[in-house]
């Protein structure tokens, strides 16, 4: 898959792209990329699997629209003036775009499915490399602790925990015997409105944490009923 891009689109250096497709799940997907020539670059590792959880036909169109640096989204269109629409389910992506022949049974609403897996895109290539190493059972986060972020009191873009999870609840910290507890509370507005902050609580985890350089941070989403705990566990990275 080749894409029509100018190689001075994306930043320097850059080797990948991140595409979240229009249908309301906010799912974001991590693709390798090269350049070809001047004004195409080329998808490689993650188009698969993007390709085949959306089921891609020849027919179909695809709309791609730069939000800045390497971040696209992307509109799928069934033929021109026709676009797609979706249902998802947990991973799965199902096309329910309406058809002409056939009638589409509505099903009842379904309980929320627990992700697994990372639930964020890491931005740094250190973060992809314990995204990629890394297994748990719960579903985990990857955050970049910057020497910025320790001089905060407060943990940005946190990403939302569940749709069954409160916008501002409750958060205990774990890190070995370490337990703090903390307040969690998402964005309001459209734009970021799955992540939020995590307050109250966090410069006293660090401080017992004794984190007073830049750490990558992994926080596994142990539980989220009745209350929510993240185990976190701290990285170093050159």
């Amino acid at each position: 898959m080749r894409l029509p891009l100018p190689n001075g689109l994306l930043p320097k250096g850059s080797n990948h792209l991140y595409v979240t497709v229009a249908d309301g799940s906010n799912h974001t997907y991590k693709i390798e990329c090269r350049p070809k020539g001047w004004k195409e670059i080329t998808l490689g590792r993650g188009w698969q699997r993007f390709y085949r959880e959306y089921k891609l036909q020849p027919s179909n169109i695809l709309l791609f629209k730069h939000k800045g640096r390497d971040d696209f989204s992307v509109r799928i269109f069934q033929s021109p003036g026709v676009e797609r629409t979706y249902a998802t389910s947990g991973e799965e992506v199902v096309d329910i775009t309406p058809q002409k022949v056939r009638r589409i049974r509505t099903r009842a609403p379904e309980a929320p499915r627990r992700r697994t897996g990372c639930i964020n895109v890491p931005r740094s290539a250190a973060a992809a490399e314990v995204e990629q190493t890394f297994r748990s059972k719960h579903p985990f986060f990857i955050m970049h602790i910057t020497k910025r972020l320790l001089g905060t009191h407060f943990l940005p873009n946190v990403p939302h925990f569940g749709d069954d999870v409160n916008d501002c609840v409750m958060v205990t910290l774990r890190s070995g015997e370490i337990s703090v507890r903390a307040v969690y509370s998402k964005y309001g507005g459209k734009r970021r409105r799955n992540c939020g902050a995590i307050s109250q609580g966090w410069v006293c985890f660090l401080r017992k944490c004794n984190i007073s350089v830049p750490k990558l941070a992994v926080f596994e989403i142990s539980c989220t009923h009745p209350e929510v705990e993240l185990l976190v566990q701290f990285v170093d990275f050159e």
